[in-house]
């Protein structure tokens, strides 16, 4: 089935990540999306609990964000939506089956500054949960020794994600839902494309030369067939790479020698056993990328 991402929920909690989010939208409109859902989840621990005023200032920044995305030319739609000791990960995937978004935006950084040096559990916590597509913007911290004089960035330009993409396949049916996503999606706006495959150390059998050999021979002809596929559907250069040892730290290596753009792939692998957990590859791809990282979930009943 052909995924639409003609509706992104864009993920936002208000604090400095989020105007960096909102700057980013624009190049959303490669993927041909038309409308936005600003999202905030807003935790309160009891009835009452929350100020007015806090609630106002909320919704009013909400408007705000909204004022700016409508001139970026989309169909805009907000929510700030209060709950009694709410999970945010649970409430952003209600938020997006509640308004029928086709995927969503994130970004890897959350509110609080005692976390600003690591992927936000809100995001990686979404990720887990999610039954749509996620996408990740990265974006760093200055490395101010004091934290209040720390800034935010985004460190790759949202609008450069799809010149170089890497596309990282361990043959799993969410992997070739992932590759169907690229068919779709690549077009006249990538200019190169890498077809990425890790001979994972440790699997039965990589540690034999002659065998070896031989699972590159079939997975190369694997990714030549794909290269074939989307030889139709762009312009952009083609490469093929074949690596061997720790399947995320390849595709975190390759990604930087390479200088991709973005990461595309699956959600989970062909080692996927529980719905509720995200494939341990795909979490430490996103753990360590220094650019985007677009997951496309597994396909679930």
């Amino acid at each position: 089935m052909q995924l639409s991402f003609k509706h992104a929920l864009v993920a936002l909690d208000q604090s400095e990540s989020s105007d960096i989010i909102v700057a980013c939208l624009p190049s959303f409109k490669k993927l041909e999306t038309e409308k936005i859902t600003l999202f905030t989840s807003a935790s309160i621990p009891y009835p009452g609990g929350l100020s007015e005023k806090s609630d106002e200032r909320m919704k009013e920044t909400l408007e705000r964000y909204k004022s700016i995305v409508e001139e970026q030319g989309y169909t805009v739609s907000s929510e700030v939506r209060f709950n009694i000791n709410s999970y945010a990960p649970r409430e952003i995937i209600e938020g997006a089956t509640d308004h029928k978004a086709d995927y969503l935006i994130l970004g890897n950084r959350g509110h609080s500054k005692v976390h600003d040096l690591l992927l936000g559990s809100t995001a990686s916590e979404t990720m887990q949960r999610s039954h749509l597509p996620v996408y990740l913007i990265k974006i760093n911290a200055t490395d101010e020794k004091e934290l209040e004089d720390r800034k935010l960035y985004c460190a790759r330009a949202c609008r450069d994600s799809l010149n170089h993409i890497l596309y990282a396949t361990d043959f799993s049916e969410t992997a070739e839902r992932a590759f169907n996503t690229l068919r779709d999606i690549t077009g006249q706006h990538s200019k190169r494309i890498t077809l990425f495959h890790v001979q994972s150390k440790g699997r039965i059998g990589t540690d034999d030369p002659q065998k070896l050999e031989e699972f590159n021979k079939i997975d190369r002809e694997r990714l030549e067939k794909r290269k074939g596929i989307l030889e139709k559907h762009t312009k952009a250069e083609i490469d093929i790479k074949i690596s061997y040892g720790s399947t995320a730290h390849e595709i975190l290596r390759e990604t930087d020698e390479s200088n991709a753009t973005l990461i595309m792939m699956g959600s989970q692998g062909r080692g996927y056993v529980r719905e509720l957990f995200i494939g341990g590859v795909a979490y430490k791809v996103m753990r360590g990328s220094k650019i985007p990282v677009f997951i496309i979930s597994a396909q679930r009943e």
